[in-house]
């Protein structure tokens, strides 16, 4: 695998009261991950190979899992090669789960597996658990309960695991971006090597946030046509049609919201969560009926004429916070 991980694993199997987890194994190819698999295991070490949050050391390996439990809908289910036409060219391993395949639960047998995305080394037991929770909201399909920095999972014997390759990072993906920060600088190109990833990762971003549209279409064809050499057209609808694949999928996630409700709602979001980007949302969104000035202090707009009013102010900025609430 172009870009290793490391496991950790047990002396046991299927065995959930364990939490030993000793041997590391760095997982540069399917042998290494079969072997680390055939047991418990997690993807962090610990210290004295003792699994708790308190004992968290390091770790180059996001794992979730994905049981498919979002939807009865089989159309809706993921599998491991749905997830990387989603992910072009983003390095992940699958391992499938002792489930895969079988009716559990009263439930029909669907694909499950774990997936590896290797990172840069983390130490924050917060920060990692944060990327994964950063990763769900993302992929809804992902297990909520498997996103703490402190979880194992059950190996199998015989281990069934499958590689898929790429040159970036989830890492990489995971950056706070619109699609509008994903566009190529005006005048510059997207070389060779680098054209399939930057569309693939733009189509997500520009459906997720404009849906199924002609002005998403357009935005894709234009960034497209920043390529270096050019795609030909039959690769540029072959990598629409991938992402509008995922995109469907992702719509039939419980919590799903619309882009018509997003691009509404997204406004109360400050870039940065401080008592800057705060005031920043309050100027966008309410500066149509709230002014400051020295002279005045702050005046506020009845739907009439401008007045001298501390109380109506403060009920602006309470409706802003009431609405990034809701």
């Amino acid at each position: 695998m172009s870009q290793p991980f490391t496991l950790y694993h047990s002396d046991s199997l299927g065995r959930a009261s364990n939490c030993m987890y000793p041997h590391a194994v760095e997982v540069t190819d399917a042998a290494a991950l079969a072997a680390a698999v055939s047991f418990d295991y997690v993807a962090v070490e610990y210290k004295n190979g003792y699994r708790n949050n308190a004992n968290f050391l390091k770790t180059n390996c996001l794992m979730l899992d994905c049981d498919n439990d979002h939807s009865e809908d089989p159309a809706a289910w993921i599998t491991p090669q749905v997830l990387a036409d989603s992910l072009l060219d983003v390095a992940f391993a699958v391992h499938y789960s002792r489930n895969n395949g079988k009716a559990k639960n009263g439930k029909a047998a669907r694909p499950k597996f774990h997936v590896f995305f290797p990172i840069p080394e983390q130490t924050d037991p917060a920060a990692y658990s944060d990327m994964k929770k950063q990763l769900q909201m993302e992929f809804r399909f992902f297990d909520s309960n498997a996103l703490d920095a402190a979880r194992f999972f059950f190996g199998t014997n015989p281990p069934e695991v499958e590689f898929f390759d790429g040159d970036l990072t989830i890492a990489d993906f995971l950056g706070n971006r619109s699609f509008e920060d994903l566009e190529m600088p005006v005048g510059a190109t997207i070389p060779e090597g680098h054209r399939n990833s930057q569309l693939s990762h733009f189509a997500g971003r520009v459906l997720k946030r404009l849906g199924n549209t002609q002005e998403a279409h357009d935005a894709f064809l234009a960034e497209a046509a920043k390529c270096d050499p050019p795609l030909e057209d039959s690769e540029l609808t072959s990598i629409w049609r991938s992402a509008l694949r995922f995109n469907r999928r992702v719509q039939q996630q419980e919590g799903y919201i619309p882009p018509e409700k997003y691009n509404v709602d997204f406004q109360y979001c400050p870039e940065d969560f401080t008592d800057v980007g705060q005031a920043e949302v309050l100027s966008r969104v309410s500066g149509g009926e709230l002014r400051y000035s020295p002279a005045t202090d702050y005046i506020c707009y009845n739907g009439t004429y401008w007045e001298e009013s501390k109380h109506g102010a403060q009920a602006v900025a309470q409706r802003l916070t009431a609405n990034q609430l809701e």
